[in-house]
């Protein structure tokens, strides 16, 4: 499991930003930044606060590590989700219902939020799973 440092750092290099940029942004010196970032000191609260509401980084995920990064992919997750299940409930259905196609976008959307991403083949097995239990 990654440090709060680490993720720091996960932050700063996702938005290709310089120690010295990211540390003015948050208000912190570059030393403090890389102490952070190294595990060598914890970030105070201001810190934590200021990269959730600068970067819109999901709290949960900085102080823990889990779900995922940027509050902003929830919804490319959701429309994703969404397409996915258009294109499965058609796929398998003879007479597709909206009730499946929105069971189906609930459980794609479950499992993108676990785990960040899914492939067709993944939708595949889900649609699969989710079929056999009805």
């Amino acid at each position: 499991m990654t440090t709060i440092g680490q993720r720091f750092f996960d932050v700063r290099r996702a938005k290709k930003a310089t120690q010295i940029e990211f540390a003015s942004k948050l208000g912190l010196s570059q030393s403090a930044l890389v102490a952070y970032e190294r595990g060598d000191r914890d970030p105070p609260a201001a810190a934590i606060a200021k990269i959730c509401q600068e970067y819109r980084v999901d709290p949960t995920w900085l102080l823990s590590g889990t779900g995922i990064m940027f509050r902003d992919n929830l919804l490319q997750m959701f429309e994703q989700a969404i397409r996915l299940a258009k294109d499965f409930n058609l796929r398998y259905e003879v007479n597709p219902t909206n009730e499946n196609e929105i069971n189906l976008a609930k459980l794609f959307f479950q499992y993108l939020i676990e785990n960040g991403t899914i492939s067709d083949d993944m939708a595949d097995v889900l649609t699969r799973r989710m079929a056999a239990n009805e």
